[in-house]
């Protein structure tokens, strides 16, 4: 399928790029995959290991859930029951020596192939894909394609929309070298509006005047408007304190210029910070992700 027709496999590596921003763009990734694949079924599984908690202060770690003895390696303590899965590694459920395929299978029922996302002492994460028997061996082919093509991606993807705000997140690189994938502009920033990571398309848009004032020594990001700024930061620090999710403000910017739309979403996932520490679980960032007014220059650029 993906082979006779390449442009599909386009499409998901678009959807990999929107899924890096946080943890409920998955959903339409995993449409996607279904669409162009009919009849197979993707997931996102988390193998739950309880075997250690972490936290900054603290580093042993206890086994809660069968007292095992635990080894420590270069990832970390790990449980000496459960092999370390590498990220990245593609397995297959007729693969009957596949350490992933042994662990996996076990949730919830069969598995034809998949990719691990993640592996940490506390838990593992993988992309899932089921085909149903009487089709499994036309559509295999085009299921391993996509995964071997977009593995790296998947993973970053992964890593990037979860663990922001945890122990595990990424470096800023990773972080802004994910996000490049986006016309998107998309920043990290906290209470402060200190960006803590920007993609290109965001860096474009910084230096537009009618918005933005130049960054000379640091990275706070300052509103050419003073009332723009104001309204963004009481956003901020509201979606930080609150229950909320998300936000939507609309910055007016200088010289009668077109309405600049940012929605802000809480950064990372709440579960995955919890499983470190429970005071973890708070977010300290959020994302700010920019609508480019329609027929602007600006826009114009970025689609370029």
């Amino acid at each position: 399928m993906l082979l006779q027709f390449p442009g599909r496999l386009d499409l998901v590596r678009e959807r990999v790029g929107h899924a890096s921003i946080c943890p409920s763009s998955w959903s339409p990734l995993l449409g996607v995959i279904e669409k162009i694949l009919p009849g197979v079924e993707t997931r996102l599984r988390r193998i739950d290991r309880d075997v250690a908690r972490r936290s900054f202060k603290v580093h042993r770690a206890l086994s809660v859930a069968n007292r095992t003895r635990l080894r420590y390696s270069d990832s970390g303590w790990q449980d000496s029951c459960y092999p370390s899965l590498e990220p990245g590694t593609i397995f297959r459920f007729d693969d009957p020596e596949g350490r992933a395929q042994q662990e996996f299978s076990a949730e919830g029922g069969p598995i034809d192939a998949g990719l691990i996302l993640h592996d940490c002492a506390q838990q593992s994460w993988s992309l899932t894909m089921t085909a149903p028997r009487e089709r499994r061996d036309a559509v295999m082919p085009a299921v391993l394609t996509l995964l071997r093509r977009l593995a790296e991606d998947l993973v970053d993807a992964f890593v990037v929309s979860h663990a922001i705000g945890s122990p595990d997140q990424p470096s800023r690189d990773r972080i802004e070298s994910t996000w490049d994938q986006l016309c998107t502009p998309v920043l990290l920033l906290d209470r402060e509006l200190s960006i803590g990571a920007a993609n290109t398309a965001a860096e474009d848009l910084l230096r537009e005047a009618r918005y933005f004032r130049p960054r000379f020594f640091d990275d706070h990001l300052s509103l050419a408007n003073r009332n723009d700024g104001q309204v963004l930061e009481a956003a901020v620090n509201r979606l930080l304190s609150g229950r909320r999710a998300s936000a939507r403000v609309s910055l007016e910017g200088l010289r009668r210029s077109a309405p600049l739309s940012v929605t802000l979403r809480r950064a990372g996932s709440p579960d995955w910070r919890r499983q470190f520490a429970p005071e973890l679980a708070e977010s300290a960032h959020v994302l700010a992700v920019f609508r480019l007014p329609e027929g602007s220059a600006i826009a114009a650029s970025a689609h370029g």
